[in-house]
């Protein structure tokens, strides 16, 4: 059964986020502006005009700089301060548990802003594919309204087992890509998928984001650091966003590797929007609040279709999502 409560917890926390980010006040439009490529606490590096810029934000804002602006956001200048942030097409964020503050509260942290498109990175080995991460973030980019494409990267690796994987998400109608840095005509495809956009690359530790941005920018610095042995888990390699410039047009925003994905302040009557298998028949049960995860076989069409157009394994990915959310 749903937890009493649960819409009007949803509802108190959008709540308190629009007024944290009411407090800026965001310009409409302004001609010239850098781009935020990294942000630290007290400074941030900005490109404009084929220069890197370090700078500082402007009192005006009342906040730490890495708490205010993000990689992708686009600032105003003036005597080497940032006084004025562009209002952003989108904001990419996650919900990230603080053990420190008292009941374990969740903090939404932005990761970046105004993405053409997210490129979601998964191996195929090294780490394990796990098809349950990719849902995680699809739900993510969704809630997000941010356009995304699966990428199977470390294809030199690939098997029939992880080809099935691939297939079931084309199948799906995923725009799905495989790439391997060893094979050139794959970076070419990926390069002419995101050329003349701000991308960004999403998804677990050591799945190759690094490699991928090293092999697009040519940059030697790019820092990329082989799978842990024992674990069998993506090391860190990059520690936070940084934005790379790689055509006149085309920018990257390489993310640390998350290893969890906390979904728990999603509202749980839109997850099942974000399964498209889900899409034909989630009018159909017997009643219109129906979450597809306590409810009798009998009132619940997407129970129905599991093993027949739904397959399991996409079924319990969702029960996951829902049993997480409900259990907070």
């Amino acid at each position: 059964m749903i937890k009493i409560g649960h819409k009007k917890r949803y509802e108190n926390i959008k709540k308190e986020y629009k007024k944290k980010e009411q407090k800026i006040n965001f310009i409409s439009q302004y001609d010239e502006t850098s781009i935020v490529i990294e942000t630290t606490y007290n400074n941030a590096f900005v490109y404009n005009n084929n220069e890197i810029y370090e700078v500082t934000l402007d009192k005006k804002f009342k906040s730490i700089i890495n708490k205010t602006i993000y990689p992708g956001d686009k600032v105003v200048l003036k005597d080497n301060k940032i006084v004025d942030i562009v209002k952003r097409r989108n904001t990419l964020f996650r919900f990230k548990s603080d053990s420190t503050k008292l009941n374990n509260i969740n903090t939404k942290q932005i990761i970046a802003t105004n993405i053409d498109l997210a490129i979601i990175v998964v191996a195929v080995k090294e780490p394990l594919l796990h098809p349950k991460f990719i849902d995680r973030y699809i739900v993510l980019l969704e809630a997000s309204d941010i356009p995304y494409i699966i990428c199977f990267n470390k294809c030199d690796l690939l098997t029939e087992k992880e080809q099935s994987i691939i297939d079931l998400y084309n199948k799906l109608g995923y725009k799905c890509l495989k790439t391997s840095i060893k094979n050139k005509d794959s970076i070419e495809e990926l390069k002419d998928l995101i050329n003349n956009k701000q991308v960004i690359f999403v998804g677990h530790s050591g799945v190759g984001k690094s490699s991928l941005t090293n092999a697009i920018v040519n940059n030697k610095d790019i820092k990329i650091n082989s799978i842990g042995s024992k674990s069998n888990k993506g090391r860190h390699t990059t520690i936070k966003a940084k934005y790379y410039k790689w055509n006149k047009n085309s920018s990257i925003i390489d993310t640390p590797g998350i290893r969890s994905l906390d979904l728990k302040n999603y509202n749980v009557y839109e997850i099942k929007k974000y399964f498209k298998e889900f899409s034909l028949y989630n009018d159909m049960c017997k009643y219109q609040d129906c979450l597809h995860y306590e409810e009798p076989l009998e009132y619940c069409k997407i129970k129905q279709m599991v093993g027949l157009n739904i397959t399991k394994e996409r079924y319990d990915s969702y029960c996951k999502i829902i049993e997480e959310i409900l259990s907070k």
